[in-house]
C-alpha cells in the first residue's frame, strides 16, 4: 500500500470514528443510566478536540504516526464534563449527550497518569464492538495541567487495530481545557 493510500485509510478511518463517536444521534436507553465519575473534579468542564494521531506499526516493522489536525480543519469538537455523569458532546454546533464514568487508577498531583474514561450510549457501545472492544467504548486516559496557568490537557487512546491491515494503530485524541 503505497503511502497516498494509507495516509487517507487513515483519515477516513479517524473520520469514521470520531463522528460516529461525537456526532451520531441523541439519546439512548442507556444514555439514562447514572454513572457515578470517580470524583476526579479536574475532568469536569469543556474540553475541546485539537487533534487526533494515529501511532501505527505496519507489519514489517515500520512506524510513523498521521492523523488531522481539527484546529486546523475548522472542526470544532467540544465534551463538556458534567458531574452527575452526564457528557455533552458537540460538533461543529449540533450537541447531544451520553453518559461517561472515569476509572482513575494512578493520579500525579491533580493529573491523571492512568486511567480509563468510559462513554455510554448506543451508539458508543456499536462503535465499540467494532473497534473490538466489548461493552461500551473506552478509552485509556491521562490529563496533564502545565505551567502555572493551569493550561490542561487531555489525552484519550484507543487500541483501533481491527480497523485496518497494521500490525499495530493506535488512535490518540489531544484535547485542551477551555
Amino acid at each position: 500500500m503505497n503511502n497516498i493510500m494509507k495516509t487517507l485509510l487513515l483519515y477516513i478511518t479517524s473520520a469514521a470514528i470520531l463522528f460516529a463517536n461525537a456526532g451520531a444521534g441523541c439519546g439512548s436507553k442507556s444514555a439514562t443510566v447514572d454513572p457515578q465519575p470517580d470524583g476526579f473534579q479536574s475532568l469536569l468542564g469543556k474540553w475541546q478536540a485539537q487533534r487526533a494521531t494515529y501511532e501505527v506499526t505496519e507489519q514489517n516493522g515500520n512506524y510513523f504516526e498521521s492523523g488531522p489536525d481539527f484546529i486546523k480543519n475548522g472542526v470544532t469538537i467540544i465534551w463538556e464534563f458534567l458531574g452527575d455523569g452526564r457528557l455533552r458532546s458537540t460538533v461543529d454546533g449540533k450537541s447531544r449527550e451520553v453518559r461517561w464514568k472515569l476509572n482513575v487508577t494512578r493520579l500525579s498531583g491533580q493529573n491523571i497518569d492512568l486511567g480509563t474514561l468510559t462513554i455510554i450510549g448506543d451508539d458508543e457501545r456499536s462503535l465499540a464492538q467494532s473497534l473490538g472492544q466489548t461493552g461500551d467504548l473506552t478509552y485509556n486516559i491521562g490529563t496533564m495541567a502545565t505551567g502555572s496557568s493551569g493550561f490542561a490537557v487531555m489525552y484519550l487512546s484507543a487500541d483501533v487495530t481491527s480497523q485496518g491491515p497494521y500490525k499495530k494503530n493506535i488512535l490518540r485524541y489531544t484535547y485542551h481545557k477551555l
